[in-house]
């Protein structure tokens, strides 16, 4: 049998209001009778109904996170971090995706309209019309994460990709003696590709090198895509001095997959690097250089700024960036540096 508040409180001898201040504001119930109704709660087995003290609230107690995708180390890893953050700040958390524009922008008028959320974390992979005009009538608290959005009061949690791009483009240039640097992206609206693509384009350009169109490619971030382009392509980049640079360590995994399979030699007759230290980086072998991404650390510091922003409204926007790591092992040839990790 279902027991209720009006049970708990037969039980007690007090008010069901009683009841109610004594779960959900202890502070303004005296001890003797907090006692007498908790001891009743915990001899009938009674657990508060979350939606109606929600209501009382005028809180969840629940707060999303919306990624681009959930497939992936890299997505997992900011799950992670964000869970364990909003477990330990007393908040449960919801996940969702939205693989494109038109879906995040359908998904973001639900969380609007439905209001079932305290607040949401919003990762954003290309910044549209539609997106910027949903965060703006959003009306809860809301993070933004890996980007900025102009016009819309935001907090947010960056990586600087352009910081970890200019370094490793540094290291392949001066520490692996690269002559020519392919670079490999996802979709050209993706914000993560731009930076590292625009890091790359301002460190050649520092050493006179102008690249050709046959240097910059765009892709879509998955091992797949990425081995079939290789396996049309790298006998065209094969030569001493010569690297890709994949922007993501799944598409550097898979250009180094299409290398053995055509017989390439990595690094020895192409070098090949990555982006993030995903596990991929330290399963491919050769093993992977690339740039660390603090993945689960950007989730946990999204959910810190959303709950901090929960407590207090009023508060100024807080834009936190973080720094990726370069880390050199085998694949570039080169020697290791400051972060290498070598394997």
């Amino acid at each position: 049998m279902t027991v209720s508040i009006s049970d708990v409180a037969k039980l007690a001898n007090v008010s069901i209001s009683t009841v109610s201040r004594v779960i959900n504001r202890p502070s303004l119930v005296n001890a003797q009778t907090r006692e007498r109704v908790q001891s009743a709660i915990n001899e009938l087995g009674y657990h508060p109904n979350a939606f109606a003290r929600g209501l009382m609230l005028r809180k969840s107690e629940m707060i999303g996170l919306v990624l681009p995708d959930m497939h992936g180390e890299f997505y997992s890893e900011i799950i992670r971090g964000a869970n364990l953050k909003a477990r330990d700040l007393g908040y449960n958390l919801i996940i969702s995706s939205a693989h494109d524009p038109d879906d995040m922008h359908s998904l973001l008028d639900g969380v609007r309209q439905r209001r079932i959320m305290d607040g949401v974390a919003v990762m954003v992979a290309e910044v549209t019309d539609h997106i910027q005009k949903s965060l703006g009538e959003l009306h809860l608290p809301f993070v933004v994460i890996d980007s900025d959005i102009d016009g819309v009061a935001h907090d947010s949690v960056t990586i600087d990709q352009r910081e970890g791009a200019r370094a490793m483009m540094r290291h392949l240039l001066d520490e692996c003696g690269a002559k020519r640097i392919v670079f490999v992206g996802g979709l050209e609206t993706n914000v993560d590709t731009m930076a590292r693509l625009d890091a790359y384009r301002v460190i050649l350009a520092e050493r006179g090198i102008t690249p050709t169109d046959d240097d910059v490619h765009h892709l879509d971030y998955q091992y797949e895509t990425a081995y079939a382009f290789g396996k049309e392509h790298l006998r065209n980049w094969v030569g001493a001095g010569n690297c890709v640079f994949a922007a993501n360590d799944e598409m550097a995994s898979g250009i180094i997959d299409a290398a053995y399979a055509l017989d390439i030699k990595v690094p020895k007759e192409i070098a090949v690097v990555g982006f993030d230290d995903t596990r991929i980086a330290r399963m491919t072998r050769p093993p992977l250089t690339t740039v660390r991404v603090p993945m689960a650390l950007m989730g946990a510091t999204a959910i810190e700024l959303l709950c901090k922003r929960l407590a207090d409204p009023e508060i100024a926007e807080q834009r936190v960036s973080l720094r990726p790591q370069l880390i050199t092992r085998r694949s570039c040839g080169g020697g290791g540096g400051s972060g290498s990790d070598r394997a």
